[in-house]
């Protein structure tokens, strides 16, 4: 890619972390540190397009580049819009303008313009069977060799936040110190665990009918991701559980359930205990909720309730049997 940003530039995508990167890179291509008190502007793109034209056709104060940054421009009105597109048109603006976006209609004009006279960055998450390679590739660039299974279960088991994994590479790669290699130990030993171990408390809780400790990890897990994320790794968590049952079923040994599963070993032994509180006819059931929930959340309703009711309905299937097994012990 060239030096520098010579024209509007939109960053889209719903991947918040790839997206800030790609913004301080633009930035340090374009605009040296020194310069940025005088020549950087942060706007919302929900602000009155009028301010927002006028910064963008604001001259550089007292050196070569000036930039302008208009973060959520999906909030910027349908009425405005037309204003931008005018704007961007025009093709002299004394100002670089970088456009972050999460999604815009790409039918519309102002989308189409961006494409057909700016640069678009697509910021898009990466998906799970990818990010182990992403991983790897940051412990290579941190000076760090990742040994067998380090990336997969990294992934593992620091949940869906390429955020939460880019800190965690960091933390392994100054806990090994000058040792050029990182282990699975490694892993075990400084892992945050951020969204496995609190998906782990919150199946434990919903297989106990633990409806009030199922909604404390469920809390737990949105004051670091967005509802969608966490419906993902409940639902890559009960299919985990699914595949684990269904290996014991046919007899596959704990030692190889790692390898079938695609997971860290510390990672599968917990799964296999999970499991072990299933029948098998019961998983239907729960992907029939997992998947209503899905269509919920995605067709407009509150996230957050929907994903509570979610858990109080599946520990509440769960609830006889768990009290009956109290009982027994009793």
């Amino acid at each position: 890619m060239r030096s520098g940003v010579d024209g509007p530039t939109l960053i889209i995508g719903d991947e918040e972390y790839l997206a800030e990167q790609t913004l301080a890179r633009l930035l340090d291509e374009t605009l040296p540190p020194d310069d940025r008190q005088l020549n950087l502007d942060v706007l919302d793109g929900g602000a009155p397009v009028g301010e927002l034209l006028i910064r963008l056709d604001t001259a550089p104060f007292f050196g070569p580049r000036r930039v302008v940054v208009i973060r959520r421009l999906e909030a910027m009105r349908e009425a405005d819009q037309e204003a931008l597109v005018t704007y961007l048109e025009r093709g002299d603006s004394p100002t670089t303008g970088i456009f972050i976006a999460r999604e815009m209609d790409r039918r519309r004009r102002l989308f189409l313009t961006f494409k057909r006279v700016g640069t678009i960055i697509e910021c898009r998450p990466i998906p799970p069977r990818d990010r182990p390679a992403w991983v790897a590739a940051l412990f290579v660039a941190a000076g760090k060799i990742p040994g067998r299974g380090v990336a997969e279960g990294l992934v593992a088991t620091s949940g869906g936040s390429l955020r939460d994994l880019y800190h965690e590479v960091a933390k392994l790669a100054a806990y090994v110190g000058e040792r050029p290699q990182v282990t699975t130990a490694d892993v075990e030993a400084i892992a945050s665990r951020l969204g496995e171990a609190t998906i782990f408390t919150l199946v434990d809780a919903v297989g106990g009918g633990n409806a009030g400790g199922a909604l404390g990890a469920l809390h737990d897990n949105l004051a670091t991701h967005e509802p969608l994320q966490v419906l993902f790794m409940i639902v890559r968590q009960f299919r985990l559980i699914a595949r684990a049952h269904a290996a014991a079923a046919k007899g596959r040994s704990s030692e190889r359930l790692a390898e079938h599963l695609g997971v860290h070993p510390f990672v599968a032994r917990k799964i296999a205990e999970q499991a072990r509180g299933y029948r098998a006819d019961q998983f239907a059931g729960i992907f029939d909720a997992l998947e209503a929930a899905d269509r919920a959340i995605k067709s407009g309703s509150a996230p957050r309730l929907v994903l509570e009711t979610l858990i109080v309905r599946l520990a509440g299937r769960r609830a006889p049997a768990a009290q009956q097994r109290t009982a027994s012990r009793a």
